[in-house]
């Protein structure tokens, strides 16, 4: 089970608002309230509870799931990777059904299993550090919901990245961050580089290109498309400013997304197109006839359709 509810959970969507999918999600998911108002500050330094307190059965959200990620190297020994931060999240996400007291024992008790003594302690350290980040990380105010603007969200980063070095150190941030830090920075820079007006489309495509042939090759096959599909957008969007004709508009779509793509962008165009021109002809009749709006209405727009119609009246 993986839809945790901080910085480790829904990792394919790590770093962007709305249809980004990489650098606001995870900046939403950093500002997500885990500790409520009534929690004590110290919370996350409460000693956890005697095993006697922990419930006999999982928590209801956790029926029928086991956690994952691998711990140890297969002698019990500690692998501090992005992992064990899934397996702190897999049951941090029963906060609200359980206590976090009694949470933070259940994460020990499932350790124990597979790891030995001193990788055991050194887990719980982790532990401890971690739930102190996501206390302090509850404090910091968030971005506002939808934000896209680069310096906003690299703001907000910056602010997380501060907030986690005074709970880990260098080499910990390496190893349980390294992999999402790489995403974030990389994501970032192409938003910075859709939104900066001084770029034309070509400049634009030019600088993704340069930073794809900087990732590791398992980044550059999983890039940000989201990132490079708001590139596109606002590339068209400068170019329609301008006055680009359809032609021209497809001819940038072209470069930044290969043909076959340009090709289904332009196929939406088209039904956007039609469907805006199907609501202002009904928004005309309704100013002229009530009764032949209605008509027009059944007659032209299916039932999902009619919802997303009422939104123009």
């Amino acid at each position: 089970m993986h839809n945790g509810i901080t910085i480790t959970a829904n990792r394919s969507g790590r770093l962007l608002w709305l249809s980004m999918s990489a650098l606001v999600a995870a900046l939403s998911v950093y500002g997500y309230r885990l500790f409520q108002a009534d929690q004590p500050s110290d919370v996350a330094q409460q000693p956890a509870p005697s095993t006697g307190i922990i419930q006999a059965l999982p928590a209801p959200s956790l029926k029928g799931t086991v956690p994952d990620g691998a711990l140890h190297d297969g002698n019990g020994e500690l692998i501090v990777s992005p992992d064990l931060l899934r397996r702190y999240d897999y049951w941090l996400t029963t906060f609200g059904e359980k206590p976090l007291a009694a949470i933070k024992a259940d994460i020990l008790k499932d350790l124990s299993k597979e790891l030995n003594g001193a990788a055991l302690a050194r887990a719980s350290k982790l532990l401890d550090a971690y739930l102190a980040f996501k206390t302090e990380l509850a404090r910091l105010t968030p971005v506002a919901s939808g934000t896209t603007d680069a310096e906003a969200l690299g703001h907000q980063l910056r602010a997380i990245r501060e907030v986690r070095a005074r709970h880990f150190s260098s080499v910990e941030i390496a190893q349980l961050f390294g992999q999402d830090d790489a995403r974030d920075d990389d994501a970032l820079a192409r938003l910075r580089i859709a939104q900066d007006r001084n770029l034309s489309p070509t400049d634009k495509e030019n600088k993704l290109r340069e930073l794809t042939a900087q990732l590791p090759p398992d980044m550059q096959a999983n890039r940000n498309e989201p990132v490079l599909h708001l590139t596109v957008s606002q590339a068209v969007a400068e170019a329609r400013e301008r006055g680009a004709s359809a032609q021209e508009v497809q001819a940038i779509r072209t470069r930044l997304v290969g043909a076959d793509a340009a090709q289904r962008l332009a196929k939406l165009d088209e039904e956007e197109a039609a469907w805006q021109a199907r609501v202002q002809q009904y928004l005309n009749l309704r100013k002229a006839n009530e009764a032949a709006a209605e008509a027009y209405k059944e007659a032209n727009f299916r039932e999902n359709e009619k919802l997303r119609l009422t939104a123009y009246q």
